[in-house]
């Protein structure tokens, strides 16, 4: 490890990619555990959101992504995340105004709003 300790402020408002580099999404906010402060959720905007305001926002628990410290970006993978955590619980209240939605969700937006979508092999 190089560098074990970064600031995710530092790429709020940045995109997120997918696995294979395509830019999907914009990290809006980070939701944590009112608790603990543990990191649950990240708060995505489709890319096109801002030309098309009817798009909802995406709440993604953190599993499902990993930082890619050469290139300094956030990355989601459908693959990494537990299915445990494919759903949302609680959100603060001033989410309570906008539609939010799931990872499932989000994967639906994906696979039909972008060129990312699940690999698919015969070996499979």
């Amino acid at each position: 490890m190089e560098t074990p300790i970064f600031s995710l402020s530092s790429v709020i408002g940045s995109e997120v990619r997918s696995a294979v580099g395509v830019d999907v999404a914009v990290l809006e906010d980070i939701v944590c555990n009112k608790d603990n402060g543990k990191i649950t959720y990240f708060i995505l905007s489709p890319l096109g959101k801002e030309e098309d305001d009817d798009m909802p926002l995406f709440a993604v628990h953190h599993s499902f992504f990993y930082f890619d410290s050469v290139a300094d970006t956030l990355v989601f993978s459908a693959k990494i995340g537990k299915d445990d955590h494919s759903f949302f619980l609680d959100l603060p209240p001033h989410y309570n105004d906008s539609e939010v939605e799931d990872v499932a969700s989000f994967n639906r937006y994906l696979a039909s709003h972008s060129s990312v979508a699940g690999h698919r092999s015969d070996n499979d």
